[in-house]
């Protein structure tokens, strides 16, 4: 690829984050619509808001005609409304477009350049729960891997730690006939677990918490880490691990489904840009290798790991309790 396009990438960015962002791919989303107009509905610049139009019809996502712009056919998603809508994505990006801006920074000194989720929730609840619907749209749109790899197959109790908006632990509920699926998290995430997926059930916890928050003698057929581990430094994740192995069931399934990096990291060439994202946006974090997670698995006192990978650059390590 030639290093100046992928300098120069960045400008194609900021024109999709800033018509979603400012409500000009909504207002034109209905049909054309003269700048003026569009820059009176929005409270935006009438010659930066022409310049932005201008920009949609030069990468393809809008096309301007005796009217005035509308989005075009490819750039229909960038709307609100549209029933495939990547708006909420694009907002998540743009939120971390701004963090990447510091990864020569991140590089030098080892450290992300955003806070952790907890202290994000706690301060912009807003912003963060946003994220997490970012986040189950996402899912949406690429996680349909998880229960062909995950391999439950028969009814059972389903603990899904951290588990945000639902988004897995619903996919897996839909795929294997009596799964009952719980969801896991922080209080403040619950609201958006209603809004997005209300079948399933949610229990208030914490990782920090010994056994999650959850009482003593309680056991789970199956505990899923879903994009979990790769938010902590590697003594959390042990940690961590060893935690969700306590809440199973004798013969209960733990799953981990992560991003996994190759022994050599530097593929699967999703997952090693991944692992720089996670410097810059995580404390410690990163993208794990088979063989990291293997350890901390068995460390547990699980056995039967196995490590199953599908098309896209999410894999699924399994392991039982004795």
């Amino acid at each position: 690829m030639n290093p100046l396009d992928l300098a120069t990438a960045y400008q194609q960015s900021a024109v999709v984050a800033a018509a979603c962002v400012t409500g000009v791919a909504d207002a034109i989303a209905a049909g054309p619509q003269p700048p003026e107009a569009v820059a009176a509905a929005c409270g935006t610049s009438p010659r930066a808001t022409r310049a932005l139009l201008g920009g949609l019809v030069a990468l393809g996502l809008a096309d301007h005609g005796p009217g005035g712009y509308a989005l075009s056919a490819d750039g229909a998603v960038l709307a609100g409304g549209h029933p495939g809508s990547v708006a909420g994505i694009v907002a998540k990006e743009w939120f971390f477009y701004q963090a990447w801006a510091g990864l020569p920074d991140s590089v030098r000194d080892g450290h992300a350049r955003i806070p952790p989720w907890r202290d994000r929730l706690a301060a912009d609840p807003a912003r963060s729960l946003d994220f997490l619907r970012a986040l189950d749209d996402l899912a949406a749109r690429f996680g349909g891997e998880l229960p062909a790899l995950a391999g439950l197959d028969g009814p059972g109790r389903l603990l899904d730690v951290g588990g945000g908006a639902g988004s897995h632990a619903a996919a897996l509920a839909r795929a294997v006939p009596g799964l009952e699926a719980t969801v896991l998290d922080l209080p403040a995430v619950e609201p958006v677990l209603r809004e997005r997926h209300p079948e399933l059930a949610f229990v208030p916890g914490d990782l920090d918490r010994p056994r999650f928050g959850r009482p003593a003698g309680e056991e789970w057929d199956a505990v899923l880490l879903a994009n979990v581990l790769h938010d902590h430094p590697p003594d959390r994740c042990q940690a961590i691990v060893a935690t969700a192995a306590g809440l199973l069931a004798p013969g209960g399934t733990l799953l981990v489904y992560e991003w996994v990096l190759d022994e050599t990291g530097d593929s699967p060439a999703a997952v090693a840009l991944f692992d720089l994202m996670m410097l810059v946006e995580n404390e410690g974090g990163a993208a794990w290798t088979a063989a990291q997670l293997t350890a901390w698995l068995e460390a547990a006192g699980l056995a039967g790991v196995e490590l199953r990978r599908g098309a896209g650059p999410i894999a699924v390590l399994r392991a039982s309790a004795p």
